[in-house]
């Protein structure tokens, strides 16, 4: 990635640390509204079920419209082609996430709320959530995390960005705390400093929405 040391702008950090936010709030929001339960809701549940999914695809549109508008006008630098050098890269980064999904499963809680929510979402609309974690997750998640957040902050020091990268991606997902899961937060920490990794090495964000696709796949298809 580009160089930039002795360039440090505070006002420029600062409004990127604000985009980035307000970015990942707009992500989060089309399954937000899937996440009302039936007792909150009594008779109005049912409307809900049929409304609800509408809502989520119009958000995930101009969410989805939005992020991707965002990152191609900030990477800065020019996307490489796939070539066997990025399938290698690809297929050792599957069998890392693979190893650390083995490792820590064992040892993970039954359940978070990471995953309490998954299943509320799920009880609502199974398909929305099967596509959001397939395809949309994938996508929207490597273009925040790693597609802005890489070309944002610390972009001189990449390894510095690969680290703080994971260790973002895991608290998104497993928020630090007395109650937290510090297995399941490894594991996602862990995840995002490969896909990290992936997208440092290989200069195309296709190749780490493609490993996070197939970790997300492998996850479903064992579910």
């Amino acid at each position: 990635m580009n160089k930039s040391k002795n360039n440090y702008q505070p006002i420029k950090t600062i409004s990127h640390i604000i985009a980035f936010l307000l970015l990942f709030i707009l992500e989060q929001l089309p399954l937000s509204v899937l996440t009302l339960t039936k007792k909150q809701l009594g008779s109005h549940y049912q409307s809900y079920t049929k409304i609800a999914p509408v809502v989520t695809i119009i958000l995930l549109i101009v969410a989805a419209t939005i992020i991707i508008f965002v990152f191609k006008k900030v990477q800065i630098f020019p996307t490489q082609k796939f070539t066997k050098k990025t399938w290698l890269v690809i297929i050792v980064a599957l069998i890392l996430v693979t190893l650390v999904n083995y490792a820590t499963l064992p040892f993970m809680k039954p359940t978070n709320s990471n995953v309490e929510a998954l299943e509320l979402i799920g009880q609502n609309n199974m398909a929305i959530l099967i596509f959001f974690s397939l395809i949309v997750a994938p996508i929207l998640e490597e273009i925040i995390f790693r597609g802005l957040f890489m070309n944002w902050f610390f972009v001189d020091r990449p390894l510095v960005a690969i680290i703080v990268s994971g260790i973002i991606f895991g608290y998104i997902h497993a928020p630090f705390g007395p109650g937290t899961d510090w297995f399941y937060a490894l594991s996602k920490i862990l995840l995002g400093v490969v896909l990290a990794g992936v997208y440092y090495r290989t200069k195309n964000i296709k190749a780490n929405i493609t490993v996070h696709f197939l970790n997300n796949f492998l996850g479903v298809i064992l579910q």
